[in-house]
């Protein structure tokens, strides 16, 4: 899977923001006229489903650790598996959070998602190698002198959170293959739902729009229940072979 390169916190924010508003941008399309195929189903096993073209979404969920939910501020995972049942790769590209389908029609109605997201999505992967950029230089290091560190202290920059995954998402799918991105697998790739704009109670749901390579997007409003034991059955992640001699 494709990584991107940690760049700058603000940049990363802009990113985050760019993602969600071709999100709503689709779904400002979806909502004038053009026939979506998106199939939201109830799963038999924990999640929710979602059929979009040739993309199959299972299991998707809100992660939760405690019966309390999260606080605002927070960060929670969200469990992903995509199918993709075409004969082109695509890759999942952005993930839009909002707290209701009706802030999501309000984003794609005015353009600007940033006052109506619940949350921004990031992706993390445990198993990739630590950022170059946060390792400390080698060599001599100066301490600005003069008027240019009087000028740096005069003029401090915003603060901006500081996401522990990358808002650049690009998770290739080839045809006939899945991706699963879920926390529950050691060492795994996953989703998470950083800086929550409003408290998550356990059973609340989140509205959530993924973007794709290809143009599609699928949206569904996904559930806080399912708590990280790793006891669930989950079958279409990994195929069952037969035993020799049958």
């Amino acid at each position: 899977m494709a990584k991107g390169i940690r760049t700058a916190i603000t940049a990363r924010r802009a990113a985050a923001i760019a993602i969600a508003g071709a999100a709503a941008a689709a779904l400002s399309a979806c909502s004038a006229g053009n026939e979506t195929q998106t199939d939201m189903k109830v799963s038999a096993i924990a999640g929710v489903n979602v059929d979009a073209g040739d993309l199959a979404l299972r299991d998707l969920q809100v992660e939760f650790d405690s019966a309390a939910g999260y606080a605002a501020g927070e960060s929670a995972a969200l469990r992903v598996w995509i199918g993709n049942e075409g004969e082109q790769e695509v890759s999942l590209t952005g993930v839009a959070v909002f707290a209701s389908e009706e802030d999501a029609a309000e984003a794609a109605a005015t353009g600007d998602p940033e006052p109506y997201l619940a949350g921004t999505v990031t992706y993390v992967d445990p198993a990739a190698p630590a950022d170059e950029a946060s390792e400390s230089p080698s060599g001599d290091t100066e301490t600005p002198s003069g008027d240019a560190s009087e000028t740096a202290s005069e003029a401090p920059t915003p603060e901006e959170p500081e996401f522990e995954g990358d808002t650049a998402i690009d998770v290739p799918i080839a045809p006939s293959e899945y991706a699963r991105l879920d926390q529950g697998v050691e060492n795994g790739p996953y989703l998470l739902i950083e800086d929550l704009a409003a408290d998550l109670p356990v059973g609340d749901t989140l509205w959530i729009v993924f973007t794709f390579s290809d143009g599609s997007t699928a949206d569904a409003a996904i559930p806080t229940g399912q708590d990280l034991t790793g006891e669930e059955e989950r079958e279409y992640y990994e195929p069952q072979e037969e035993a020799e001699g049958h």
